[in-house]
């Protein structure tokens, strides 16, 4: 028997691709995992930000047979950055107009600088911190203004313990003739991996996930497992609604429950799994979201915050993706904070400092009425890419395909991913299992 574990869009991928040869426990009463989306109150929230990018074939064409492209919204980005009192348009290192002149000025020379020492070797980029390859890629006036502030509010970690691997691959450095441009305002090109994505024009990012497990046979929600012991190679789960617990075996598990939840109630994995899951870290986020009693409260789809004096380091606009987001007359924001793991937090104070916020930026006005609010905790959020990680977890995860389990997904595989990539895995691992059996 094969068994999935999480009805996110990689479990359900996974148990799309067995054909049907699965069954699916749920811990939750709908499918999507992180990929959900909230009606409330004539709004619509997703669990933050969720953008759809479809740029392998076989995943566009798995996407557009379940939801045909007309369902859609084809939009071009409209990102920036919140920083010495402007907003200027994201990525930063290319779009320095209207920064004082001496940031601008600061920011040319460390990157002329980081050029004339060259281009990083491959051998060297892949055992370097984030904090070194941010100075050798960009320089140190961009790194200073942007990079570290940024992905220090982000990631709450000190930069030179994490790799750069999670990012390298998304950010290549631009030329010289297109950084002095971006300073003079003369900046036309799309820069990055997601200057167009596509986002539903009604319903929410829900509404994809929906879509696939409505093709998925055997979803079973509220089932929350228990226990996995890897020698007999069985799983226990205990349906909420009747407080049944069930055991079943498996010949193939895949599990897109966190490495860290999966050791927590497994008995008979190799040693290499649990060593790895102490040393994992992530960060987690609240996700707070405002609905506003006032239409077009941004143009933008969403704005970076380095600096300390705002609490969030993201901020997102839901009806610049769609109109039906929001009732008429209506805007909302979604909010992004980090914390670290454990750490107490009052949804009183984190929307009270995040109004505050985006009233100081001038997002929002002293007098905008908040109409409703929904606020989510994600824990994990962020996974942190440590040398911890790095050295542990491709051994790890070969040990666990050697008793039979498949650790697949954002947190079952431990990486940062985007939802194309969620469907690709599933679909991958799909076909290592129908290819072993």
């Amino acid at each position: 028997m094969k068994i999935v574990v999480g009805a996110g869009l990689t479990g359900l991928s996974a148990a799309h691709h067995l054909g049907g040869d699965a069954i699916v426990l749920e811990r939750e009463a709908t499918p999507g995992g992180l990929c959900r989306s909230v009606a409330q109150d004539g709004f619509t929230f997703d669990l933050t930000g969720h953008l759809l990018h479809l740029r392998r074939p076989e995943i566009r064409e798995l996407v557009l047979s379940l939801l045909p492209e007309e369902k859609f919204n084809r939009i071009d980005r409209r990102a920036f950055i919140r920083s010495h009192g402007v907003f200027t348009p994201y990525p930063f290192q290319v779009n320095t107009h209207g920064l004082p002149p001496r940031v601008v000025a600061e920011c040319l020379e460390g990157f002329v600088e980081a050029v004339k020492a060259g281009e990083i070797p491959p051998e060297r980029a892949e055992g370097m911190s984030f904090r070194d390859w941010s100075l050798a890629t960009f320089g140190a006036g961009v790194s200073k203004h942007f990079m570290f502030p940024y992905n220090e509010k982000l990631w709450l970690t000190d930069l030179g313990e994490m790799t750069c691997e999670w990012v390298s691959w998304a950010v290549p450095r631009p030329s010289i003739h297109d950084v002095i441009e971006g300073a003079l305002g003369l900046s036309k090109k799309s820069f990055g991996y997601n200057p167009s994505f596509l986002y539903p024009k009604r319903g929410g990012i829900r509404i994809l996930p929906e879509a696939l497990a409505a093709k998925v046979p055997g979803v079973r929600y509220g089932a929350e497992v228990t226990r996995v012991d890897a020698h007999r190679r069985t799983v226990t789960w205990r349906e909420a609604a009747s407080g049944k617990v069930e055991t079943a075996p498996y010949t193939h598990l895949v599990s897109t429950m966190p490495l860290t939840t999966l050791v927590a109630i497994s008995e008979g994995l190799p040693p290499e799994v649990p060593a790895l899951a102490r040393s994992l870290r992530y960060v987690a986020v609240v996700n707070v979201n405002l609905g506003v009693a006032r239409a077009g409260i941004a143009d933008m789809h969403w704005v970076y915050f380095p600096e300390p004096e705002y609490p969030f380091y993201r901020a997102g606009f839901p009806a610049s993706f769609s109109a039906e987001a929001v009732p008429e007359g209506c805007s909302s924001v979604y909010i992004e904070i980090a914390l670290r793991p454990g750490e107490a937090w009052s949804e009183e104070d984190l929307v009270a400092r995040s109004r505050a916020g985006l009233i100081r930026c001038g997002i929002l006005r002293e007098d905008d009425r908040i109409v409703t609010r929904k606020v989510f905790h994600i824990a994990p959020a962020y996974v942190v890419y440590d040398r911890e990680r790095r050295a542990r977890l491709a051994p790890a995860l070969e040990a666990l395909r050697r008793v039979g389990i498949h650790s697949a997904g954002r947190y079952g595989a431990w990486y940062y991913n985007s939802m194309e990539d969620s469907l690709a895995e599933g679909r991958e691992t799909a076909l290592s299992i129908l290819g072993s059996s």
